[in-house]
This record gives structure tokens, C-alpha cells and sequence, in this order.
């Protein structure tokens, strides 16, 4: 499935597990060549064609406006979420870390607070995860 989408060097891309990628230039072969954002460590250099490029990821808007999208899908402070296969009493907002959105949590039956990054494509496709918020509020 084909979708129009606009690739740009110097935009920000994410897939559906959280691959963040940083567009560096398209040849003229129609190859996108961009780099992986990690955390702390250099970017690994990838590229694919342009075809299999938009058909795996989406662009990522600006921060501020993927974390307010987040908060309207209810992904806000003392909301409990089934996240990663495990359940979560978010302590947090959705806030930006290291170009990536992320929240604060505490896993159901234990004291440790955690961060927890969130896909950006969560958002960016304008509807909840399989593992959405609860329907509730504990």
C-alpha cells in the first residue's frame, strides 16, 4: 500500500517499534539514504528505496504538537495504560527526550518509576495502539 508522502533530507521519520531515522539525501536512483538517532551513540548509516521507505515509516511532526496528540488519546498524568504487554499508572505527561516522546510510569505491583518512550507514530496515525488506555480510571 502506497501512500503520498513528502521525504525531505533533514526530516525525522519513525517506524512502528520506534526506529527513529534522520533523512541525509535520495539519489537519483530513488534510494533514500538516512542515518538511525540514538541516544548516546554515533547513528548508524541505512538507506532503501523510496518505495519501501514510505511504506515502512512516518514523519514526524513537531514535538510539542505529538506530545499534545498524545495527551488527547489519553495518555496523561494518573491514567492507567496497558503498554508493552504490561500495565502502567502514568505519572507523567508525554514530554520530549532525545527527539523521541516519552512518559513516566510506575508497572502495576512495583514502587520504581520508569520512562517509558512512546512511538510517535502512536500519534501520528491519529488513533490508540492494540494496547491503548484502559477504558477506565483506577
Amino acid at each position: 500500500m502506497s501512500r503520498n508522502v513528502e521525504v525531505k533530507e533533514g526530516q525525522s521519520f519513525q517506524d512502528g517499534t520506534g526506529l527513529t531515522v534522520r533523512i541525509g539525501e535520495i539519489d537519483p536512483d530513488h534510494r533514500v539514504h538516512f542515518s538511525v538517532i540514538e541516544d548516546r551513540e554515533g547513528g548508524k548509516l541505512g538507506e532503501m528505496s523510496y518505495l519501501a521507505f514510505v511504506n515502512r515509516f512516518t514523519r514526524m511532526g513537531s514535538v510539542e504538537e505529538a506530545c499534545g496528540r498524545i495527551k488527547h488519546l489519553g495518555y496523561v498524568a494518573s491514567r492507567r495504560v496497558r503498554l508493552y504487554g504490561e500495565e502502567f499508572e502514568l505519572l507523567s505527561d508525554p514530554f520530549p527526550e532525545d527527539d523521541r516522546i516519552a512518559i513516566r510510569a510506575k508497572a502495576k505491583g512495583d514502587s520504581g518509576v520508569r520512562t517509558l518512550r512512546l512511538p510517535v507514530t502512536l500519534v501520528q496515525n491519529g488513533m490508540e495502539p492494540q494496547d491503548g488506555p484502559l477504558a477506565s480510571r483506577r
